[in-house]
């Protein structure tokens, strides 16, 4: 099947599935000359056959008519960011809910990631350009985006492990929180502040941070002293630095170090020593 009728029939089947689409000069992402990218967009069968009869267009899928705003994780950018670290670096870091791997996601032609999302009907989301930070490489598209055929610089967008985008999956609260300009804070899903937790739930967040080798011991034994410091019965102590050590200490320690930390904080607090 040559290019030309392949890229008619699919920008069909996203009419028939309910899209409005727009086409882009072939082996680039730029609107033909006389139409306004996702303004332009169409689901009129007459109009996209005549687009589409004598070129083989890149495809522009309106995101607007369908509540569904893309998630851009750019790598190979000039800037040299690479999204994908980014996010992942991100939402461990902040404990933030991950995307939902099963969601509609395309392999752009840099080998970056377009992570397709839906949000609720009314929400105000607004494109948002290095939406983590400017050094991250990850930018939120909401309004029009190149999908499958699509090729730049010869490569095709590629969807992954063979999902459409009846597939695309509601995004997390916080994200859309974010776009809808509500302020998002790491640890939770709500906008609470550093001067609204009390002690207990700032303990509670460092516990999940966690850290890593060369500061572990030290690590341990402080948050051992500060469960102790908010009453915590020394059996909860012993149970929970085993979990914090399993879950969130990277590499973990050995139990039988786990131990000694317990023990010394143990045999301080028994004394009263602060």
């Amino acid at each position: 099947m040559n290019d030309k009728i392949n890229h008619l029939i699919q920008a069909l089947d996203y009419v028939d599935h309910g899209f409005s689409i727009y086409p882009l000069v072939e082996n680039t992402k730029v609107p033909i000359k006389g139409t306004h990218g996702f303004n332009s967009a169409s689901n009129d069968l007459v109009t996209i056959r005549n687009w589409y009869n004598e070129h083989a267009y890149n495809i522009g899928l309106k995101l607007t008519d369908k509540n569904i705003f893309v998630v851009d994780m750019d790598v190979g950018h000039e800037s040299g960011f690479n999204g994908i670290a980014s996010y992942q670096q991100l939402y461990k870091k902040h404990h933030f809910q991950p995307l939902p791997k099963d969601s509609y996601i395309e392999r752009t032609p840099s080998g970056g990631l377009h992570w397709f999302l839906s949000y609720p009907k009314g929400s105000p989301v607004k494109t948002v350009q290095s939406a983590f930070g400017k050094d991250t490489g990850i930018d939120i598209i909401t309004r029009g985006v190149p999908v499958y055929p699509t090729m730049v610089n010869n490569k095709r967008y590629q969807p992954i492990d063979g999902r459409t985008l009846a597939d695309v999956k509601p995004a997390p609260k916080w994200l859309v929180d974010m776009l809808a300009g509500q302020k998002v804070n790491s640890a939770s899903e709500h906008a609470y502040t550093t001067r609204q937790k009390k002690y207990t739930g700032r303990l509670l967040d460092e516990m999940v941070t966690g850290t890593t080798q060369g500061n572990r011991n030290a690590w341990l034994t402080k948050i051992a002293g500060r469960m102790f410091g908010v009453g915590a019965d020394p059996k909860t102590v012993y149970n929970m630095l085993s979990v914090i050590n399993d879950s969130f200490v990277d590499p973990a320690l050995p139990s039988k170090e786990v131990n000694v930390i317990f023990q010394s904080i143990l045999k301080r607090e028994s004394k009263g020593v602060h």
